[in-house]
């Protein structure tokens, strides 16, 4: 269809338009389980837009793999495909760094002007602010769509986020760019993306207890050691070096697994073994629980 035409008010009668062409249109009338709802008519200061919505049942998707994804400030996605038995089929690296680069430009223009204005007014930088936000905006519809075609493509059913809702994160040491990068930080615009889009091909999302991802080696030899000069590399107490961020990404499916296959009854990404006192140490689930055999897994 082409074409459209509305009734409108001709100050004695409602009586049908001329035909107005559809100038954008996109592909979710084309789905076979879409449903064509009443259209609104949509009026701001760049003019008046017929916008026509669709009621979407699609089948929720099946299968044994889960795509977990860790969002970070180093990297901005790291996404991979673990199964419920450990193994892991797929990785993928998620980071425009020619949009993230010109965004944090732009703020550090904000941050020169501030430092050379006394007081700052009402709508301080407020171009440079749009610019920076418009830049986030892209960059979230453009990962959020890769991370679900990442998901489809591999068969899995489900996608797994840390949970940071009401997570703040704390600056940096003084005069450290720590804080201004959190500042531009989209989580929750990007998580929520994911999510939108995922729900309309049949998946579901899930959120997973944080702490202790990217801090604790996946395959259980314990916490890893940062590197200085380069914080997304780490080092396991095997003398073993690794991306963090996957290896985060790695022990957010895990948790995900261990409370879905009630290796765990709790959410708090910790595996304990009973109420009395044991010399079994406390650390969180990681990928390698799930290399164990069931048996001689203990259940809280």
């Amino acid at each position: 269809m082409e074409t459209t035409q509305i009734k409108i008010w001709n100050s004695s009668d409602w009586v049908w338009s001329e035909p107005i062409a559809i100038k954008t249109k996109r592909d979710r009338h084309l789905l076979s389980h879409s449903k064509t709802l009443s259209p609104y008519l949509m009026v701001n200061h760049r003019g008046v837009y017929l916008s026509v919505p669709f009621g979407l049942k699609p089948d929720k998707l099946q299968g044994d793999r889960v795509c977990a994804v860790d969002i970070g400030i180093n990297t901005l996605a790291t996404a991979s495909i673990v199964g419920s038995d450990g193994t892991v089929t797929a990785r993928k690296f998620l980071h425009p760094a020619a949009d993230i680069d010109h965004r944090d430009r732009l703020f550090k223009r904000v941050s020169r002007k501030a430092r050379l204005t006394k007081k700052l007014h009402k709508g301080f930088c407020n171009s440079l602010y749009r610019k920076a936000r418009h830049i986030n905006q892209n960059l979230a519809q453009q990962v959020s769509r890769k991370i679900v075609n990442f998901a489809v493509g591999n068969g899995a059913s489900v996608i797994v986020f840390e949970q940071l809702k009401n997570w703040k994160p704390k600056g940096g040491r003084k005069r450290s760019t720590l804080k201004q990068r959190f500042h531009g930080w989209l989580h929750r615009k990007l998580v929520k993306l994911v999510e939108q889009k995922f729900e309309e091909v049949g998946g579901t999302t899930e959120y997973v207890y944080p702490r202790g991802t990217s801090s604790w080696a996946y395959d259980g030899s314990g916490q890893v050691s940062r590197d200085k000069s380069n914080y997304s590399n780490a080092t396991f107490k095997t003398g073993k070096r690794y991306n963090c961020d996957l290896c985060a990404s790695y022990n957010i499916a895990a948790r995900y697994w261990a409370y879905k296959l009630k290796l765990t009854r709790r959410k708090d990404g910790r595996l304990l073994d009973g109420e009395s006192s044991s010399d079994k140490q406390r650390m969180p689930v990681t990928l390698s629980l799930l290399w164990e055999p069931r048996s001689s897994i203990v259940v809280d």
